[in-house]
């Protein structure tokens, strides 16, 4: 199709394009090699069918917002049918007469498909444009008082602009360059609606037609190869770079979870993150893998209650800084994070919910840059909020978050005929019982008829009493990980002295920490939270249950410890439906997409001073329900329900309790 001189023209557009791509995408590799914890790379393109089945299926866009999802989808899918596509035209371009598999089905399919899809692709960009652009749609949009960069500010509408213009130049123009070739063949019934289109080209002369073909080809063409090298400091990155978040090497049990830091190791000389050159390669990439959809700010407790924290906006700064100023950061440019990324006010938001990394739909880990960043807080700069001086000292000194004697750790089992491992070790499993069920005078109830269940399903248990100390889940979320790690291997040590094999906890942070972060540290036992435990005993008839004769109504809550980072929803819910007369109802965001409590993270040992009161928030979604008791399986959580009941003068109507008393009252 195209004339020798055009044949050379384009040759040389390629090579001048290729030659800038090479410099812009190098730019982007030597800024996230910057970085510390290297990326293995030979590991990670081991690992291509994952991340090619994650780019190929786009599943991770149908996590939340499955329409819009799939609207995307559509985008992303039409890119990689155009790669297809645009070779295809390229080769007829230089190989007279080529066209793919004519006068036969196959043809007839892929042309027929490429007419349709294209129309789709061009509606789907247009709509993502009028989106952002003419609706301003609110989940689009980083609002106050979240800390976003100016160079942020000036970016994203460009940048988002750019990129649907490109998109709509490139699929319009190869789409309006088939409308030519229709009208100027006679008619295709494979491309109806390119035929429909070509109805504008009548009255033009055959060599007008192959004008407006050559034209089109060349817009189409031309684009690409114009916006190319532009795809390292786009958006569009993201289509390149998500699939190698998934590819990389990671021996973690579940995301949104840190490393531990060898102390041991005299070498290190700054723990935690503090400046950008800091931060692990992993998160440099996720900088450039964000779609800057803000998908994980739609149910970030923190963003939605009007702090100062977005996930999304960590991300997005990171982008736009490196986009700016990336030659000075490769050429070894010490860059502080404070007041860059987000305010000391954010740092501290987060309730390490996990939400943001749940809902990413490339693999970014916003959570992990905000724990690394508490690290240096604490560890380096000793510059933290007040409050947790206190909960600090009383963990070193008292082995729990709060001033209660150690020596008291035991007082809440007074009466129950409970051995210690001190005592007879020969049980067959422990009950950790953690801090809250040990001081706290609510949930010491908890602890109490989570014993009595195991006592009348014949469980031959025992606790460590005095010898427990705190988890370490508060310390280390809170930057503190020499105290974290502390208090886990002497924890560790004293489990592997009585040669606990099997615990069992009503704490979800407990939990998580015994299952997921001992092992790094030596400590591998089978762990089971009770929730699951209770729903075990129910299974295999060891308890049984009289019906409900009251017909209360019920709602649960999901425990972000125990249902995002460990995916157990069923089991709490099957305990409550196996009491015949309970209503189970549902909040609006219940499971995957549950609303935090506002406790995690340490906020459970902080002031709640900007915005709504997250925990205010979530009751009055279990209120909204008309259920008469929010069931829970986590302490802070009841904690922060029945504190939001208090405060919305409704204690007299709902109740707040724990899974193992609702299933207690209900014990034959």
């Amino acid at each position: 199709m195209l004339t020798l001189a055009e044949k050379i023209i384009f040759i040389v557009l390629v090579i001048v394009s290729l030659i800038i791509s090479y410099k812009t995408f190098s730019r982007m590799f030597k800024i996230i090699n910057r970085g510390k914890d290297p990326i293995p790379w030979k590991e990670t393109l081991k690992n291509f069918p994952k991340g090619l089945k994650i780019f190929l299926t786009q599943q991770t866009l149908f996590t939340t917002r499955p329409v819009i999802g799939f609207i995307h989808a559509l985008v992303a899918w039409g890119f990689t049918i155009y790669v297809l596509v645009n070779s295809f035209d390229v080769i007829a371009a230089y190989v007279p007469g080529f066209a793919f598999f004519p006068n036969s089905v196959i043809g007839f399919i892929y042309r027929l498909f490429v007419d349709i899809f294209s129309v789709l692709v061009f509606l789907g960009v247009f709509y993502f444009l009028i989106r952002r652009f003419i609706f301003n749609e609110e989940k689009l949009i980083i609002k106050p008082p979240v800390h976003v960069t100016d160079d942020v500010k000036k970016g994203v509408r460009r940048d988002s602009l750019i990129v649907g213009l490109f998109i709509m130049i490139h699929v319009g123009a190869r789409f309006v360059g088939a409308s030519f070739a229709v009208a100027h063949n006679g008619g295709d019934a494979a491309q109806p609606l390119a035929a429909i289109f070509s109805s504008l080209w009548q009255g033009l002369s055959p060599e007008q037609l192959v004008l407006g073909e050559h034209i089109s080809w060349w817009i189409a063409l031309g684009a690409i190869l114009a916006f190319v090298p532009y795809f390292p400091l786009s958006k569009h990155a993201h289509l390149f770079m998500a699939p190698f978040n998934y590819m990389v090497p990671d021996d973690r049990p579940n995301k949104g979870t840190i490393k531990p830091l060898n102390f041991e190791d005299e070498s290190i000389e700054q723990f935690g993150v503090g400046n950008m050159e800091h931060l692990p390669q992993k998160s440099l990439l996720d900088a450039y893998s964000c779609i800057m959809c803000n998908r994980c700010q739609d149910n970030c407790p923190a963003y939605q209650t009007g702090k100062e924290l977005s996930p999304s906006a960590i991300e997005i700064n990171k982008r736009y800084y490196f986009n700016s100023h990336g030659q000075e950061f490769i050429d070894g440019a010490e860059v502080p994070l404070k007041g860059l990324l987000l305010t000391d006010n954010a740092l501290w938001a987060c309730t390490s919910c996990n939400f943001c990394v749940y809902a990413c739909p490339v693999g970014n880990e916003p959570l992990v840059d905000i724990l690394h960043m508490r690290q240096d807080k604490v560890m380096m700069e000793s510059d933290f909020p007040s409050e947790l001086i206190t909960t600090f000292k009383n963990l070193e000194t008292n082995f729990n978050p709060w001033a209660f004697n150690s020596q008291d750790r035991k007082n809440w089992a007074e009466g129950l005929d409970i051995k210690t491992m001190n005592e007879d070790p020969n049980g067959e499993i422990l009950f950790w019982v953690g801090c809250a069920g040990s001081f706290d005078q609510r949930y010491q109830k908890v602890s109490q008829a989570f014993a009595k269940i195991m006592q009348k399903a014949g469980i031959n248990f025992r606790i460590l009493g005095n010898e427990e100390k705190c988890n370490g889940d508060t310390a280390r979320r809170l930057g503190n990980e020499y105290l974290a790690q502390t208090l886990m291997m002497e924890n560790i040590e004293m489990l592997n002295k009585y040669g606990v094999k099997e615990i069992v906890t009503a704490c979800p942070h407990c939990f998580n920490s015994l299952k997921n972060e001992y092992p790094k540290l030596g400590g591998e036992f089978k762990i089971l939270h009770h929730s699951e435990f209770i729903d075990k005993l129910i299974q295999e008839n060891k308890i049984s249950l009289k019906n409900d004769e009251n017909s209360h109504k019920i709602t649960y809550h999901d425990s972000c410890y125990l249902g995002r980072y460990n995916s157990i929803y069923d089991q709490p819910r099957a305990s409550i439906k196996a009491i015949d007369g309970l209503e189970l109802v549902e909040m609006d965001r219940s499971l995957n997409n549950g609303f935090c409590c506002g406790a995690g993270g340490g906020r459970m040992f902080m002031e709640e001073t900007e915005g709504e009161r997250i925990n205010e928030v979530r009751t009055k979604e279990a209120i909204e329900t008309g259920a008469d008791t929010i069931a829970s399986a986590c302490p802070f959580c009841m904690t922060m329900l029945s504190d939001g009941v208090k405060t919305l003068e409704k204690n007299e109507e709902v109740e707040v309790k724990d899974i193992a008393e609702i299933i207690l009252e209900h014990i034959q």
